[in-house]
């Protein structure tokens, strides 16, 4: 319904012009002739059995294990397709250099070092055997003259000259009674990102193989040495303090 502002005239449509001259209009309701729209309901949900809704989750949860399946598939497809054996291809590039070298190879297999998980670390004998580098302040100056040799020996054999680009490399070892590095205990527990260092450490734990026979004050404990090679070009072998 419409009202006309000036005399208050009411029309069922807005006219024009209302009967006094007045063209402005007020829209009011009225119950007698108009109907409102009847509220909009909200759609009722249908209520479902708990056999229906038992059988909707197991629906669900077989669409999650699908889904988790194709991703592990595709996942293991990539590796398969862009990860072909690294390590193979690492060792087998090192010992091509050591035969080109003249030099006899041990299995540098048993060099890589998987870094074990904790737990499993507590029943291989190599990680129970104590680690040198943290009694650096209590051990003999017999048994440091001892280590600056054997720490010579490794920087005349490593060759930096392989290394392009730069890293650092790290190696644990254990020497025996007659001044052999045991290669049971001998392993690169910290390989650099770059694999022309890793390669080069590798290289020389080939070549150097026996030492001077140990002061009697070690007792076989692991060893560790760096190899490290900055962005300069500086190279340095030096026993880290852990």
């Amino acid at each position: 319904m419409f009202r006309c502002t000036e005399c208050n005239a009411e029309y069922t449509q807005c006219p024009d012009f209302c009967d006094c001259g007045n063209d402005t209009f007020e829209e009011f309701y009225d119950e007698e002739f108009d109907e409102r729209p009847a509220p909009r309901q909200k759609r009722k949900e249908p209520e479902l059995s708990p056999e229906e809704i038992a059988e909707l989750e197991e629906e669900k949860r077989d669409r999650k294990k699908a889904l988790i399946t194709i991703g592990a598939s595709l996942l293991l497809s990539i590796i398969i397709l862009f990860c072909p054996p690294y390590m193979e291809k690492r060792t087998e590039k090192v010992k091509q250099q050591a035969i080109a070298a003249n030099i006899k190879v041990p299995d540098v297999n048993s060099y890589w070092d998987n870094t074990l998980p904790y737990p499993t670390r507590k029943t291989d004998s190599y990680y129970k055997l104590p680690l040198l580098n943290n009694q650096f302040g209590s051990i003999s100056v017999k048994l440091k003259k001892y280590l600056g040799k054997v720490g010579n020996q490794f920087n005349r054999y490593w060759e930096p000259s392989l290394v392009k680009g730069s890293g650092e490399c790290r190696v644990t070892f254990t020497i025996d009674k007659e001044g052999n590095l045991d290669q049971k205990y001998t392993r690169i527990t910290d390989r650099s990102n770059n694999e022309s260092l890793d390669d080069s450490v590798l290289l020389l734990l080939s070549k150097l193989n026996s030492f001077d026979i140990p002061p009697s004050d070690y007792k076989g404990e692991r060893i560790i040495i760096a190899f490290k090679k900055d962005e300069s070009g500086i190279s340095k072998v030096y026993y880290p303090s852990n």
